[in-house]
């Protein structure tokens, strides 16, 4: 299920700026990672890579052992349904209920007619299952029929997993989905990604919280479009974030005051459910 990724020697520029600049990763099917780095530093360049939605200026993406950038547009569109993706603004349809908008995971599996027919009618009753099922996994299984503009900004974070969990793709690109959410539904969040990793999808998280990313096996810092390290959060030192941080003083003052509370009470990224059935 899970899909490998090889970049190399990738560079992307907008115009005389480099927002990647010889990137060289190797992602195993399965594996889970945290992407870090300051703000500008091509975190989301780096994922939007992964998707061919970017043009690239040297080097090759492979996703699931096929050339991204070689691929038709037929291919191209067939390997993006195999990614799921998940964003600060949560690509929702506002006018759509929260099931439709989950149920539309599947639907770019469908073929014409019977995407048509979803989109008309409704799921069919083994989609609706699954829908269900997918929304009382975040904890909005009442919410079904809700009108999605009519729901907070943390339930429809919840509702946009729960679209993932419907799709169950092989990728997983999260880029910074916990930024504008409250930490309770950022443990479900997160509990919910770890569900679809542990099922064999291969997961990349891109996360302002250092706290939250030294919680995975394996963490790729970026700064100024390089890759400054890759490896297991023991081996990321003190020093060594300070110099991916460099100039962020920003960044770096709101881990500090976040730094207290973290330790009274760290993020529990890695403990299975119980984040995704409460509140």
């Amino acid at each position: 299920m899970g899909q490998r990724l090889v970049l190399d020697g990738v560079g992307v520029r907008f115009g005389d700026a480099a927002a990647l600049e010889g990137v060289t990763l190797s992602v195993k099917p399965g594996e889970k990672l945290a992407v870090i780095g300051a703000s500008g530093a091509g975190k989301s360049t780096l994922f939007r890579t992964l998707t061919r939605s970017v043009a690239l200026g040297s080097g090759s993406v492979t996703v699931g052992g096929r050339n991204l950038y070689a691929l038709s547009w037929r291919e191209l569109g067939a390997t993006r349904r195999r990614v799921g993706t998940i964003h600060q603004a949560y690509n929702l349809v506002p006018e759509l209920s929260a099931g439709m908008n989950a149920a539309l995971g599947e639907v770019g599996g469908l073929g014409r007619l019977a995407t048509l027919r979803t989109l008309l009618l409704g799921p069919d009753a083994g989609l609706s299952r699954r829908v269900e099922g997918a929304l009382q996994q975040v904890g909005l299984g009442e919410r079904v029929r809700a009108r999605t503009a009519d729901l907070s900004g943390g339930q429809q974070q919840r509702v946009a997993v729960a679209r993932l969990l419907v799709q169950r793709p092989g990728l997983i690109l999260a880029d910074e989905p916990f930024a504008a959410v409250d930490p309770v539904t950022a443990e479900r969040v997160m509990a919910a990604l770890l569900d679809l990793n542990r099922e064999g999808a291969t997961l990349l998280v891109n996360l302002h919280d250092v706290a939250a990313a030294r919680t995975f096996p394996r963490i790729v810092a970026l700064r100024e479009g390089r890759i400054a390290f890759d490896g297991e959060p023991k081996d990321l030192t003190d020093e060594m974030l300070a110099g991916i941080y460099e100039g962020d003083e920003k960044r770096v003052q709101h881990e500090e005051e976040k730094l207290g509370s973290r330790r009274r009470e760290p993020m529990r990224v890695a403990e299975g459910r119980d984040g995704v059935s409460a509140h």
